[in-house]
């Protein structure tokens, strides 16, 4: 079996989409890696560094870069920067001996200054343009930005193939009621079916009211993390609309979305994908009664993501390939935030909430 190529499940001819080549040798495997973002590992490091301990903060709006935040102490015979600009936080550290200290001070026994510190740490941060604020509030409001920025929950399309289809209109067309046992049993490998009207977890936009988006959905809790599923086959179908425009207005604005084939189901045309939202494409197919052969498909300029992906691309149908298979969803998503589309948008947010702290820590009273 493992000797035997799978055939393509999509055709990526004239579309922005290219599948992730497969690795010999890597294996389907649970999480074995941290699941912290990179704001995440930021925080941490600034808590166990220099929360609640007596350290500097610098700000500055108007610098070539744009907003800054710099966090400064001295740790025994180091010093630790933790410097934020719009694009994010960069972790620096530079040991004492290699700051230079003015002859005067030297002669006081005072150390460098902390501007000296910082150019020695590096010569691109406008230490000069920046401004030491004292107000005992900073270290808070800092840590607020940033775990505001955390991301603790994920929404992902799921849309359903019958066989000889392969558009994205035709996978907006079908219906819970004549979908396979295949599908049904895949959407019990992603998740629990719950009742939307009353649900008090995440909901991923979907209304828990009056009904107006379905009766039920597929979400699950995974390694910490809350995720909806906007399964075509439950939102509403409105007979006569061409392009369900309820379904596109969910699915087309996930990030990553799942394509569930049926057997022996034709290569979806990835050029028929319509939105410019849609990063991520998981292709999934029954292999046989026990296993999934699967492609996930990147939109350009979405950077490599982990884990790498076993040739071949089949998985079993059991807890640890469903941990691989979330894994490599929930890191593409994040993937997805460094390609163009998203970048400038979230650098413009990060911008906004830094120059709030400045605005109101710098101004003049």
């Amino acid at each position: 079996m493992y000797g035997t190529k799978i055939p393509s499940l999509v055709n990526d001819s004239n579309s922005d989409f290219r599948p992730l080549k497969t690795q010999q040798g890597s294996r389907i495997t649970s999480v074995q890696e941290s699941l912290l973002q990179e704001c995440e590992k930021d925080i941490i490091w600034y808590r166990d560094n220099f929360f609640g301990k007596n350290h500097a903060n610098f700000l500055g709006g108007e610098t070539p870069v744009g907003p800054v935040a710099l966090s400064i102490i001295k740790d025994g015979n180091s010093y630790k920067i933790l410097y934020r600009t719009k694009q994010g936080c960069e972790r620096l550290g530079i040991g004492a001996e290699h700051v230079r200290v003015q002859w005067y001070r030297k002669l006081l026994g005072l150390g460098p200054t902390l501007n000296n510190v910082v150019k020695a740490v590096s010569g691109n941060i406008p230490i000069d343009m920046l401004k030491l604020c004292k107000n005992p509030n900073i270290p808070n409001e800092l840590l607020a930005m940033e775990e505001r920025q955390v991301i603790k929950s994920y929404k992902i399309g799921v849309a359903y193939l019958r066989g000889n289809q392969c558009t994205e209109s035709e996978m907006f067309s079908n219906q819970y009621e004549n979908a396979s046992e295949d599908y049904k049993q895949f959407l019990n490998f992603l998740g629990e079916t719950i009742e939307l009207k009353g649900w008090k977890g995440y909901r991923a936009g979907l209304d828990v009211n009056e009904g107006q988006t379905g009766t039920y959905s597929v979400y699950t809790k995974w390694q910490g993390y809350e995720i909806m599923f906007h399964v075509g086959t439950h939102l509403p179908y409105k007979v006569g609309d061409t392009q369900q425009l309820e379904r596109k207005r969910h699915i087309g604005n996930d990030i990553v979305i799942i394509i569930f084939q049926d057997k022996g189901t034709k290569p979806f045309d990835l050029s028929t994908i319509t939105s410019h939202q849609n990063h991520i494409i998981a292709v999934i197919q029954p292999h046989n009664d026990h296993q999934y052969k699967f492609s996930i498909c990147t939109r350009n300029g979405v950077p490599p993501f982990n884990p790498p992906i076993p040739e071949p691309a089949i998985m079993n149908k059991d807890s640890i390939s469903r941990d691989f298979f979330l894994h490599k969803l929930v890191n593409g998503e994040r993937a997805s935030y460094k390609a163009p589309g998203f970048a400038s948008k979230l650098s413009r947010t990060r911008a906004v909430l830094l120059m709030d702290i400045i605005g109101r820590y710098t101004a003049k009273k």
